[in-house]
């Protein structure tokens, strides 16, 4: 319960916040002077209500000064700022994922001991380690092929939680999550390391990983000013950051495409239709997720992107926004798109009809067998297959995307338009992505404004 001391004209409000890890009582205080003019009856109901208040503030986790700890600062930062942010869930994740390290090695700390050095020995530790790419994927082991191999499929699926599909990829030596190796092991009832081999290898912390947790730590920081916890934030041009890596992104020119689409000719109508589509109209993995059939216009050859099928560990796929406002667009595309399209559809339906009730219609295009959306992870490892098998050049699903900006930059498409079918915030995101194309082009037109208009005896000299 809160105590009122007198002081002057004044009060003075205190409440317990408990003990520090050291033993010694936690005080939250405040200066209240209430209206004058008050009787001794309605000042003393004004006082309780103004204690009162304040009481459940400091309870709730509102009332914070320099003594407060990062990790519980972070928390009421999570639940305050973030809670009341519209972030998509992909984001909000990646918070939390980084929110975890900052925790371990900082927040122990109070806001207002928290140093440049402390954040800077933080970034150097971040560095000096390793991490994995792409998050981390596992293989099963021989253990784990012997002790399935006396047990029943449907009873593992079922106690994990999975399809299975899923226990069928992993026999013939697929990869998994380490959300879903967990659950199978649970369900078989083994350790989890007899079971499950990491499949990827360790590599050196890249500099942009550094710069995320960067950004996080100055964005709490930043905030804890404005709610004047700190005086300012001792992150903001007070740390070396590492320089950002720019590397240029994988694309196949003109002539690999077109090999690459002869060959995709004879594939099945599934992986055809949507490899195709992510060369042609340059979406984003999640945006060709995320197309229902009602996103097609059959009559006027254009498809328009509405939503983003995203994953998220611990929830599985969730249907968002696209990543910008000016991702919501329509893209005009080919007409043998849309014979592709309508060739998929009878293929669509007749496997709708071989499992009947058991299928969910959420009208998306690109499903698994019982209707519900495609994992694009499927397609991604669909598409390694292939160029493997034809000796084609290593691309991933978002290597599509570049390759359709890059050959509309290189045969003179404006690119104000690129920006716009792939949706871009602003002209200068594409301008910056695709420089390497701009400059090749550009060198392109000199060589041409050169063979047009200079005298062939001006040359010579």
């Amino acid at each position: 319960m809160a105590n009122i001391e007198k002081r002057g004209n004044a009060f003075r409000i205190v409440v317990s916040g408990g003990f520090d890890v050291n033993g010694k009582r936690i005080k939250h205080t405040m200066n209240y002077k209430p209206p004058e003019g008050l009787s001794p009856t309605k000042l003393k109901k004004d006082l309780d209500r103004a204690a009162l208040e304040f009481e459940e503030k400091c309870n709730l986790g509102y009332v914070m000064d320099s003594n407060t700890k990062l990790i519980d600062f972070i928390e009421i930062w999570f639940k305050n700022y973030v809670g009341n942010k519209n972030l998509s869930p992909v984001t909000v994740k990646g918070y939390q994922d980084l929110s975890l390290k900052i925790a371990e090695h900082l927040g122990h700390l109070k806001m207002g001991k928290i140093t440049s050095k402390h954040i800077q020995d933080f970034y150097n530790l971040i560095k000096a380690g390793t991490g994995m790419r792409g998050g981390e994927k596992y293989q099963v082991t021989p253990e784990y092929l012997t002790i399935v191999a006396k047990m029943k499929q449907r009873d593992i699926s079922e106690k994990a939680g999975i399809n299975d599909d899923t226990l069928r990829r992993l026999k013939k030596g697929g990869n998994t999550t380490l959300e879903i190796a967990r659950k199978v092991a649970d369900a078989i009832g083994k350790d989890f390391n007899s079971l499950f081999l990491s499949t990827n290898p360790q590599r050196q912390v890249s500099n942009d990983t550094v710069l995320h947790y960067h950004r996080l730590l100055n964005n709490i920081m930043n905030t804890a000013v404005r709610w004047g916890v700190i005086p300012f934030n001792p992150i903001e041009k007070r740390v070396e950051l590492p320089k950002t890596e720019r590397k240029e992104q994988a694309y196949m020119d003109d002539k690999e495409a077109m090999a690459f689409l002869e060959l995709l000719e004879e594939e099945p109508i599934k992986y055809k239709l949507a490899l195709n589509l992510l060369i042609y109209s340059g979406l984003r993995r999640g945006e060709i997720g995320g197309l229902k059939w009602s996103d097609i216009d059959f009559e006027d050859k254009i498809i328009t992107v509405k939503r983003a099928l995203k994953y998220v560990t611990g929830q599985g796929i969730i249907e968002g926004d696209p990543k910008t406002f000016k991702s919501k667009r329509s893209v005009k595309l080919p007409d043998f798109i849309f014979d592709l399209f309508r060739s998929y559809k009878v293929w669509q339906l007749t496997e709708r009809l071989k499992v009947g009730d058991q299928w969910i219609d959420h009208d998306y295009i690109f499903t698994r067998w019982n209707g519900e959306p495609m994992n694009l992870d499927t397609i991604g490892g669909y598409l390694k297959k292939f160029t493997d098998k034809h000796g084609l050049k290593p691309v991933h699903l978002h290597s599509l995307r570049h390759t359709n900006a890059s050959i509309l930059i290189a045969s003179g498409v404006d690119l104000k338009t690129v920006s716009s079918r792939l949706g871009h915030s602003n002209i200068s995101t594409t301008g910056n992505i695709y420089a390497h194309v701009i400059n090749t082009a550009d060198a392109k037109a000199s060589d041409a404004l050169e063979n047009i208009l200079i005298n062939p005896s001006i040359k010579a000299q």
